[in-house]
């Protein structure tokens, strides 16, 4: 019966404390519900395949350009945005590899990131990147401290934190070009 109760809770929490951070931001109401949706479905899918799936990334890219027109946003500055963060993360997995002689970072991050930049611009991507980064690297140290060591080798599912980093980035972080 607890079981049931967590689940309920949990299903709770995905749905009304985004509703709750929303109501706090002067982002667009609908454009950050098709947002959330998006990146709902792309954490979900990563936390338990290790993928984001070319049909995600793309419907991110194709609703964050029509976000961006949508509120007069510079359209310019949300391409650059889309073509920075892919080639960040095409460039930092060419270093890895260099560096370990191994892939490091699959390419749905690319993707994610190019979808991120057609939503919150290229100003938004420092942000995202490091909110999901600080997320991330905390959720290694809670799961250290609680006595689960993490190897270097163990895949990390990074679409979650790259989520809730432009999620907070688009609520919050992103209102300069907008």
């Amino acid at each position: 019966m607890r079981d049931v109760k967590a689940t309920h809770f949990i299903t709770a929490g995905v749905f009304l404390l985004p509703l709750i951070a929303l109501a706090f931001s002067s982002a667009p109401v609908m454009l950050s519900l098709v947002l959330y949706a998006n990146l709902y479905a792309l954490a979900l899918y990563d936390w338990h395949s290790f993928r984001l799936p070319n049909m995600l990334n793309a419907s991110l890219l194709i609703t964050g350009f029509m976000a961006t027109y949508a509120i007069g946003g510079d359209m310019v500055s949300h391409l650059i945005g889309a073509v920075a963060g892919f080639a960040f993360v095409v460039f930092l997995d060419m270093a890895y590899r260099r560096l370990r002689g191994r892939a490091g970072i699959g390419m749905g991050d690319a993707k994610f990131l190019a979808g991120a930049g057609a939503w919150a611009g290229w100003v938004g991507l420092p942000p995202t990147l490091f909110i999901a980064s600080i997320v991330g690297l905390g959720t290694i140290l809670i799961k250290s401290i609680a006595g689960k060591r993490h190897e270097s080798a163990e895949p990390l599912p990074f679409g979650p934190y790259l989520c809730l980093g432009l999620w907070l980035t688009w609520l919050y972080f992103n209102r300069i070009d907008m």
